[in-house]
């Protein structure tokens, strides 16, 4: 399965600041990630992508179902693809897609909505009905 860069961000609904946040954040997350901070795959597996399906069809999927990409993110061993939708500014479902076609998904904080909450995980869910609803079609 190819690796798939994230495409750019829009500009933040939440303010000018957020801009800036999305352009130096992810670069700092890289740094913390070569340091070892973060390294594995975080847990709720969903399932595994249909032969059927590449990650470009999933993300077309994804993007016609609300999800934008998910830059503010630490980066999975093996990712391929990382998507978010944002519910009620202050949650996200988070999904991610492996290079082994692995599929794992979470409810949490967004960055924005609850900065705090996010990096401490103060609501880190499987809500794996959510998901198993949304990829139907897309899991083996």
């Amino acid at each position: 399965m190819p690796t798939m860069v994230n495409a750019k961000v829009e500009r933040s609904e939440y303010g000018p600041s957020w801009n800036l946040v999305y352009k130096i954040y992810p670069k700092l997350l890289r740094v913390f990630e070569t340091c070892g901070f973060h390294t594995g795959r975080q847990p709720f597996v969903v399932g595994r992508l249909s032969a059927r399906h590449d990650a470009q069809a999933l993300e077309v999927h994804l993007k016609a179902n609300g999800f934008t990409p998910a830059v503010l993110a630490w980066k999975d061993s093996g990712e391929v693809l990382s998507m978010r939708k944002i519910d009620k500014h202050i949650f996200q479902w988070h999904i991610r897609l492996h290079s082994d076609g692995e599929i794992r998904g979470h409810y949490e904080y967004s960055s924005e909505g609850n900065p705090w909450g996010h990096v401490s995980s103060g609501v880190f869910e499987p809500d794996k009905d959510f998901f198993l609803e949304l990829l139907q079609g897309f899991l083996v």
